[in-house]
C-alpha cells in the first residue's frame, strides 16, 4: 500500500474487562494501512480469548505473549519493539482505551504535512470530559524544545497515551522507555523525542481514555505516593535546562522551594507515610536533601509569594494535591 503503516501497540495484563472494545476501535479506523500489535503479559482473564477473535478481521492483529509477568515498563517496552520494521509510525493504545474511527488517519496527514514533526498529540475524553490541553487552537506544530518548555510551566499538557510518533526516530533509542524513573517512563520517552523533532497537535477529540481504579496512572500516581511530583524534579532536571535556556536556574528554584513546601505539608498530613521517602530521595539525588535551612528557605518563599513580592510555582504539575 501506497500509504505509511502504522503500528498500533497494546501492551495487555488481565485486561479483559474492557480489551474488546479496545481491540474493536482498531479495527473501526478510517486509515487502512494499520497493524495491532499486542503483547500479552501472561494474562489469567480471557484476555488470550478475546485477541484470538481478532486474528483474521480486517486490521491483521501480531500477538505476543509473555511466558511470566513482566514489569508493566517492560511489556511497554517489548510491545514498541515489536512493531514491524517497515513502519512508519508507532501509536500507543493501553487496552482500556479507543480510538474515535479517524483519530490515526487524522494524526498520519498531520505528520505528513510536516516532515519535521516526530510526536502527534490530540485532544481526547478523560476522566469525565476533554480537558484544556492549552496548546493555541491557531497552531498546529510546535518547536519541540518550546513544546517541552511550555509542557514543563503547565501551559500545554502532553500525554503519552494515545500519542503517535516516527519509529525512524524511535528507532535511534534503545531502550525506548528509559528505566530512571518508577512510573511515567512513557512521558519520559516522548519528553526525550523531542528534544529531537517537533510536536504535532490535533485540536480535535480523537479517542477515550479511560481512567479507573485499576489504571496504570491511579496505581502508579495515587495519592498516596504523589510521584508525580517527584518525577517532575526529575523532568526539569532533564530537560528543563535544554528548554528553558537563561531562564532555567530561577525557574527551578520556584518549583524546589514549592515542592519542599508540599512535602512538609504531606509530612503534617501523615508523618507516617512510607511513600515520603521517594520525595526525599529525589531531593537528595538532586544535591539538595531536605533539611532546616531548605525547609526555611520555602516558608519564606511562600511569605513572600502570598504578599505578591515572587511570583509561586504554577508549573507542571502545579494542580497536584
Amino acid at each position: 500500500m501506497t500509504q505509511p503503516l502504522v503500528a498500533i501497540v497494546t501492551p495487555v495484563y488481565n485486561g479483559a474487562q474492557f480489551l474488546d472494545e479496545t481491540m474493536a476501535s482498531v479495527q473501526a479506523q478510517t486509515w487502512k494501512n494499520l497493524v495491532h500489535v499486542v503483547i500479552d503479559n501472561a494474562s489469567t482473564d480471557s484476555t488470550p480469548e478475546i485477541l484470538e477473535r481478532y486474528r483474521n478481521q480486517r486490521v491483521p492483529v501480531i500477538v505476543r505473549r509473555n511466558q511470566t509477568t513482566v514489569p508493566v515498563r517492560s511489556n511497554f517496552e517489548l510491545a514498541v519493539q515489536s512493531a514491524p520494521d517497515n513502519a512508519n509510525y508507532i501509536r500507543l493504545l493501553c487496552a482500556d482505551d479507543t480510538f474515535y474511527p479517524s483519530s490515526t488517519e487524522e494524526m498520519v496527514r498531520l505528520a505528513e504535512a510536516h516532515p519535521e514533526v516526530g510526536v502527534v498529540g490530540s485532544l481526547h475524553w478523560c476522566d469525565g470530559g476533554v480537558g484544556d490541553f492549552k496548546w493555541p487552537a491557531t497552531q498546529s506544530v510546535f518547536p519541540g524544545r518550546e513544546a517541552i518548555r511550555r509542557f514543563l510551566l503547565n501551559q500545554g499538557t502532553i500525554m503519552p497515551v494515545q500519542m503517535m510518533f516516527r519509529k525512524s526516530l524511535s528507532d535511534q533509542f534503545k531502550p525506548f522507555f528509559p528505566d530512571n524513573l518508577k512510573g511515567a517512563f512513557d512521558l519520559d520517552a516522548m519528553l526525550r523525542l523531542l528534544l529531537h523533532s517537533d510536536f504535532g497537535f490535533v485540536h480535535k477529540e480523537l479517542g477515550f481514555t479511560r481512567v479507573h481504579e485499576n489504571s496504570n496512572s491511579n496505581v502508579n500516581f495515587g495519592t498516596s505516593t504523589r510521584a508525580w511530583t517527584r518525577d517532575a524534579l526529575v523532568f526539569l532536571r532533564a530537560y528543563g535546562p535544554q528548554s528553558m535556556g537563561s531562564n532555567f536556574s530561577a525557574e527551578y528554584l520556584r518549583f524546589r522551594r514549592y515542592y519542599v513546601r508540599r512535602i512538609v505539608a504531606w509530612y503534617l498530613r501523615d508523618r507516617k507515610n512510607p511513600n515520603l521517602n521517594i520525595h526525599y530521595d529525589a531531593l537528595l539525588e538532586a544535591g539538595t536533601p531536605i533539611g532546616p535551612s531548605l525547609i526555611a528557605d520555602a516558608l519564606i518563599d511562600w511569605v513572600l509569594c502570598k504578599f505578591s513580592v515572587r511570583k509561586s510555582w504554577d508549573g507542571y504539575p502545579g494542580w497536584q494535591g
